[in-house]
């Protein structure tokens, strides 16, 4: 059997551990974890969907660059829309990166617009970025969560960083070119590993005016992301942690895109536990709110992904009809 797969079946099977205990060691009941359910404003939760769009919409935008930047087809930004949908549903079962990498790469290779281990190569150049405006917005959180700051402050801080970081993006490419390079010559390294290296500073894709724009979607990406989280939370009532919910999310996103877990699951989770309860919520509630965004996550995601593709679908059998 393949090592991806056998990777991704104990990744989904330590998260689902990992949330098994939570709910242990919390003592919570399948009472308790309905009423939590019950408590969701529907109305609220309805605009989730729209931030969830917002964050699929930019990942689309930076697929899109990338993938332009090394290839004459342009296949619009319906087509990228489309199968990144599939990838952050599949993504709430299997683990992200993976998912994503190789729906990437299936959907490109079908349209016989470049190889895959080029299109893989663009991936990591891609989510360097989405991992960089993460950090950014994490650490501003914390600055927020646990170093006293307030919202201005907090605000005026993630500003900052990210005018440092997109002013000084020459630097950072050249850093980035040089380390690519370095990988990629490290004998001690997997070929394959080391040959997505090379490639990268062979797609001559790292350029600063490119790398700059993937760095501004990936911020706005992440911020909707925040507000997403921040919509969770006052959908099932807890108005009053709608700032907590908003700069513990990257904390949070964080713990998920680092464990590798389907959809971040039990890391993810954990994390929203400890910043709840560290923030006035007794551990029950907290476990309760943090299923419930479990919950949303897993519903907005496959309803976005079913309602993009089956317009997409009616769409296509509609325009086939009329010839």
């Amino acid at each position: 059997m393949n090592k991806k797969i056998l990777s991704g079946v104990a990744l989904a099977l330590i998260g689902i551990a990992l949330y098994y205990l939570l709910l242990r060691t919390t003592n919570m009941t399948w009472a308790l974890l309905l009423e939590a359910l019950q408590r969701m404003n529907i109305f609220i939760g309805l605009g989730c969907l729209l931030l969830i769009g917002g964050m699929i919409f930019f990942s689309a935008m930076k697929w899109k660059l990338v993938t332009e930047s090394q290839s004459d087809e342009r296949l619009g930004l319906g087509f990228y829309f489309r199968y990144l949908t599939i990838s952050a549903a599949l993504g709430q079962f299997l683990p992200l990166t993976l998912t994503n990498a190789t729906v990437r790469a299936l959907a490109l290779k079908r349209k016989d617009v470049m190889p895959i281990l080029k299109t893989t190569s663009l991936f990591i150049w891609d989510q360097g970025f989405d991992f960089l405006a993460l950090f950014l917005l994490m650490l501003s959180g914390l600055t927020y969560l646990f170093w006293g700051f307030s919202w201005p402050a907090t605000a005026g801080f993630l500003f900052l960083c990210v005018a440092v970081t997109f002013t000084a993006m020459p630097i950072f490419i050249r850093l980035i070119i040089w380390l690519a390079s370095l990988l990629g010559r490290l004998s001690f390294m997997p070929r394959g590993i080391r040959s997505k290296f090379a490639s990268l500073v062979l797609a001559n894709i790292l350029k600063p005016a490119l790398a700059r724009k993937l760095f501004a979607f990936s911020v706005c990406k992440f911020l909707l992301g925040s507000a997403f989280y921040t919509c969770i939370i006052a959908a099932y009532g807890y108005f009053v942690l709608a700032d907590v919910g908003f700069w513990g999310a990257p904390s949070a996103e964080m713990a998920g895109v680092l464990s590798q877990m389907p959809g971040g699951l039990g890391a993810m989770d954990w994390t929203w536990l400890g910043i709840f309860t560290s923030n006035g919520l007794d551990v029950q509630t907290a476990a309760g709110l943090a299923f419930g965004i479990r919950c949303v996550m897993l519903s907005t995601n496959a309803i976005v992904a079913t309602c993009v593709w089956t317009v997409y679908l009616a769409f296509v059998k509609q325009c086939a009809s009329s010839e």
